[in-house]
């Protein structure tokens, strides 16, 4: 499986709410219907500040082909894509990496947190290692049945509510 961590920016006009809206109604599904991966989710940001992404969205692949293939169609920006998404997205601040990733355990948890340290709390559950391919970086992803979102300074940790499809 291919993995790609993307971190996305809301555009400054937008509220959480509203950008959270907009891309759980409008634009997942949209994505979905134009592009092919194997998995896509949304992690939504609960403890989101200024020059901090507003969400970290997964994206997963079976196959290199299937990358490609998804590649390919980027290559040629679908324009109901770009559209939609300069609705909502500070576009040109977004960026993603490719990992590998080291699966702890496949339990659904509804609030997710993503880490460039190692976190010990009792009440997070480790998903993933998920070392970057192209630095020599870690982010650790963890699962939470609360929200804890308060206990976490964003400049070092993201705090998600997940939404998964």
């Amino acid at each position: 499986m291919i993995k790609a961590i993307s971190f996305i920016f809301k555009k400054p006009s937008l509220s959480q709410d509203q950008f959270i809206e907009h891309y759980e109604n409008s634009h997942a599904p949209l994505a979905r219907s134009i592009l092919e991966f194997s998995h896509y989710e949304r992690n939504h940001i609960l403890n989101v500040y200024d020059d901090n992404p507003s969400c970290i969205s997964i994206f997963k692949y079976s196959s290199e082909e299937l990358l490609k293939k998804t590649q390919k169609i980027l290559q040629d920006y679908p324009k109901d894509l770009k559209e939609d998404e300069l609705k909502f997205m500070d576009f040109d601040k977004n960026y993603y990496h490719f990992v590998d990733e080291e699966i702890l355990s496949i339990k659904k948890f509804k609030y997710k947190v993503f880490s460039k340290k190692e976190i010990h709390n009792d009440q997070l559950h480790g998903l993933s290692i998920n070392k970057l391919t192209d630095q020599d970086k870690i982010i650790f992803e963890y699962g939470s049945e609360l929200d804890l979102s308060t206990q976490f300074e964003t400049n070092t940790v993201y705090f998600c509510r997940n939404y998964s499809s």
